[in-house]
């Protein structure tokens, strides 16, 4: 089956998609070397589709709505610690209830992970 990898900053407003891993790798290296991108198996045009329950959906709303808060949090009073920011931020889109909700809407039960070596 192939997949697709997507690319989301919330910061940027950006959102990418690479018809391989190589290209998602090096995209990334050249633009975000910290970020990351999610591995999305291409559906078969003929396999069944399910309709997810709204509170799947909602799960997937609170989550993003999430996001922005953490990100504030990080910039005001003062710059918090990006590392712990990141943390933060990968925890509330990528806890067990979000991908759970991505695996039933989606049809699947896993999900791969890209992400580039960066120095620290």
């Amino acid at each position: 089956m192939a997949s697709v990898w997507l690319y989301v900053s919330v910061s940027n407003e950006c959102v990418k998609v690479f018809a391989s891993y190589d290209s998602a790798i090096k995209w990334l290296s050249e633009n975000d070397p910290e970020g990351a991108a999610v591995e999305y198996p291409v559906e078969d045009e003929q396999a069944p589709s399910i309709i997810p329950k709204r509170t799947d959906v909602q799960q997937l709303v609170s989550a993003l709505l999430q996001a922005p808060a953490v990100l504030s949090d990080y910039i005001a009073p003062g710059p918090g610690d990006p590392a712990s920011t990141v943390d933060e931020l990968m925890d509330v889109l990528t806890n067990d209830d979000v991908l759970g909700a991505i695996s039933r809407i989606e049809g699947r039960q896993r999900f791969g992970l890209v992400q580039t070596e960066h120095a620290d």
